[in-house]
C-alpha cells in the first residue's frame, strides 16, 4: 500500500512540473507576440517559443490559442536576466517573465539565499556563457560527425562533438534554423534543438550540501510561474 501511494504522489509531482512549463511556455508565446506579431517567420523570438513549446509536447491547438488569443490579454510583460554567483564557482543565468519585477526579485533573494548565492553585476557572470544554436541528432551507421560537416559546410559551424549514441553540433544563433531544416531535409532525427546559453568553465563536483541546495533552488525556480529558465554552468552527476 505504500509503495501505491509514493507512485501515485511521483506521478502527480511529474504532472504538475509540466503543467507548469506548459503555463510558462504558454506565457513566452503569448509575450513574443506582443512584441513581434503572431507571424511564426517574421518574429524570430516566436519561432523559438513555438519550437520549444512543440518540443515539450505543448499541443498545435493550445499553441494557436495562446498566439491568437495575445491581443485579448492586457497583461504586460517584461523579459529579466539575472546574473549570479554561488558556491565553489558556481555561475548561474536566470531569465524571468514577469508583470511584477518586484514580487519576482523578491522571491528569487529567497531562493538564492538557500543557495547561498547572490546576484551579481550586469555581465559579470553572462560573459562565461556563449549563446550558440544547440542541436543534438541521433548517430547511426550512416550518420556520422563527417555526414553533418558535409551537410553544414554553408553554414557558421562553432563545433561538432561526437558521443556514443548521439552527435552535438554548435551553430552561430543566426544560422540555428537553417541548419535545423538541412537536417529534417536529409531525414537525420533530431533528439533536442534550441539556442541556449553554454558555459565556458563547468565545474564538475559540488559537496552533497551545495548540490542539494542547488537541486532545491532549481525545483523552486521550476515552481514560480515568473522565472522562465535557469543556466549553470554545473554539469554534475
Amino acid at each position: 500500500m505504500p509503495r501505491k501511494h509514493l507512485v501515485a504522489s511521483q506521478t502527480n509531482k511529474k504532472q504538475q512540473s509540466q503543467a507548469k512549463l506548459w503555463q510558462k511556455l504558454a506565457r513566452e508565446i503569448k509575450a513574443a507576440v506582443k512584441v513581434g506579431g503572431s507571424n511564426i517567420e517574421a518574429n524570430a523570438r516566436l519561432k523559438a517559443a513555438v519550437d520549444k513549446a512543440l518540443q515539450n509536447n505543448l499541443s498545435r491547438e493550445s499553441i494557436d490559442r495562446n498566439i491568437n488569443g495575445s491581443n485579448k490579454d492586457n497583461i504586460e510583460m517584461a523579459v529579466k536576466e539575472f546574473e549570479c554567483y554561488g558556491p565553489n564557482g558556481l555561475q548561474l543565468v536566470i531569465s524571468a517573465l514577469t508583470d511584477n519585477i518586484n514580487r519576482t526579485i523578491s522571491n528569487l533573494n529567497g531562493y538564492l539565499t538557500k543557495l547561498h548565492a547572490q546576484i551579481a553585476k550586469p555581465n559579470s557572470v553572462k560573459v562565461f556563457f556563449d549563446n550558440v544554436g544547440y542541436i543534438v541528432v541521433y548517430k547511426d551507421a550512416t550518420i556520422s560527425t563527417d555526414k553533418i560537416i558535409e551537410l553544414t559546410l554553408a553554414y557558421n559551424i562553432v563545433d561538432v562533438i561526437e558521443q556514443a549514441d548521439a552527435i552535438e553540433i554548435k551553430t552561430l544563433p543566426v544560422d540555428f534554423y537553417q541548419v535545423k531544416d538541412v537536417l529534417k531535409q536529409n531525414n537525420i532525427g533530431i533528439f533536442d534543438a534550441e539556442i541556449k546559453l553554454i558555459p565556458q568553465n563547468i565545474i564538475t563536483s559540488l559537496d552533497s550540501d551545495n548540490k542539494a541546495r542547488l537541486e532545491r533552488f532549481i525545483e523552486s525556480c521550476e515552481q514560480d510561474e515568473d522565472i522562465q529558465w535557469v543556466v549553470t554552468n554545473y554539469e554534475g552527476e
